[in-house]
């Protein structure tokens, strides 16, 4: 009987193995993301897959795992122990509903004064920060380096370089009596 299962693929094969299995298997899977990169310094629309290095093929592991298992950009099946996963139908329907008008497009998350940022590229990488601002729309962030100890220097980056770690409480209301 056909299940869906979990094939990893070499780094930048998905499609491929996609096209190439979905001619021989009932149904294949390959959800994609609307995501913004840089090129040559400026933002870039594009579609990339929302699990890289991964394909969703529902197929019966008897007779189709060779042919499965051996196609060019396929690293392995996804396993737990000896046995091939089996993807919940569940998973797959959700899956296709959120992909039915397209790639997906996440939100994009925005930062509020005072969040607790990580900084993810360049010189700083890895120091935790305080988010002021951004600036120039929402390309570029202030940040305040609450991590040295004698001063509190700005920072200007790029806004892709910051992660948010997690908002700060809000303070109780207080009740007076």
């Amino acid at each position: 009987m056909p299940q869906w299962r979990l094939i990893r693929t070499k780094s930048g094969k998905e499609r491929m193995v996609g096209e190439q299995l979905a001619l021989s298997l009932p149904e294949v899977l390959l959800p994609l993301l609307r995501t913004t990169v840089r090129r040559w310094g400026r933002p870039a629309k594009t579609v990339a897959p929302l699990f890289p290095c991964y394909v969703f093929a529902r197929f019966d592991l008897g007779p189709e795992y060779a042919r499965v298992r051996y196609s060019s950009g396929v690293r392995e099946l996804v396993r737990a122990g000896n046995e091939p996963l089996v993807v919940p139908e569940e998973i797959i329907a959700k899956l296709k509903q959120r992909c039915a008008a397209g790639p997906v497009e996440l939100p994009a998350v925005t930062l509020k004064s005072g969040d607790c940022v990580r900084i993810v590229e360049g010189p700083l990488r890895g120091l935790e920060a305080v988010f002021e601002r951004y600036l120039s729309s929402v390309e570029r962030v202030a940040l305040l380096m609450s991590s040295l100890e004698k001063f509190t220097p700005r920072v200007v980056l790029r806004a892709e370089a910051v992660e948010r770690l997690y908002q700060p409480r809000e303070s109780f209301p207080v009740v007076r009596w």
